[in-house]
């Protein structure tokens, strides 16, 4: 009997933490939990700066891919790149996100993302339409590139407008390591603007 009673609890505990877990692997519920945490947890949250970008560099780590994207935006510089090299590229690269973002976040207003709707991405994505909503009504398409990986999803893109951040970023580099003679000049630049806007 006490026997019946343990894995009856332990099926009610696994259906629990299943259905916890469920936005990991359904699109619409990953992208509408990560603005739920994102809003309630660091926009709206009565905390200082410091606090808010650690919470949203937790965030950012947790919902993006961030190696895939780091081998996209360095393209073929990624594979000429030695392992200190690209540690210390996605390092930089995540601290740039963090603070760039995590200070524009500073002028949230009431915002909120409203999901639309999502479309097949090849063989393991999924292409998440949404738009952010502001007290106005006035909005901007935004759509998220999920990836199946073995923890769950994963952003490896955000499309504002028409406009990739990823591809964005890998135009804005090459240019960067062409200008500066490979990919130590882009290092080196990255350094620079992350410690301006760590001293911001």
């Amino acid at each position: 009997m006490k026997r019946s009673i343990f894995f009856s609890l332990l099926f009610m505990f696994s259906q629990s933490v299943a259905a916890e877990d469920a936005w990991r692997t359904n699109p619409t519920s990953f992208i509408n939990h990560f603005a739920e945490v994102g809003i309630d947890d660091i926009l709206s949250a009565n905390i200082n700066e410091a606090d808010k970008t650690e919470r949203f560099r937790n965030l950012f780590n947790e919902g993006f891919d961030i190696p895939a994207i780091g081998r996209f935006v360095l393209a073929r510089n990624w594979r000429r790149a030695n392992d200190t090299e690209k540690q210390a590229f996605i390092a930089l690269f995540e601290d740039l996100i963090v603070y760039t973002w995590s200070r524009r976040f500073s002028i949230y207003d009431g915002q909120t993302i409203d999901v639309r709707g999502t479309t097949p991405d090849g063989e393991t994505g999924t292409l998440v339409d949404s738009a952010i909503v502001d007290s106005n009504g006035e909005s901007v398409s935004v759509q998220w590139r999920l990836r199946k990986r073995e923890e769950g999803l994963r952003i490896v893109d955000v499309i504002v407008e028409g406009v990739s951040m990823a591809i964005t970023y890998r135009q804005e580099y090459a240019s960067v390591i062409r200008q500066r003679g490979g990919l130590n000049g882009l290092l080196a630049m990255l350094k620079q603007q992350v410690s301006a806007l760590e001293n911001s």
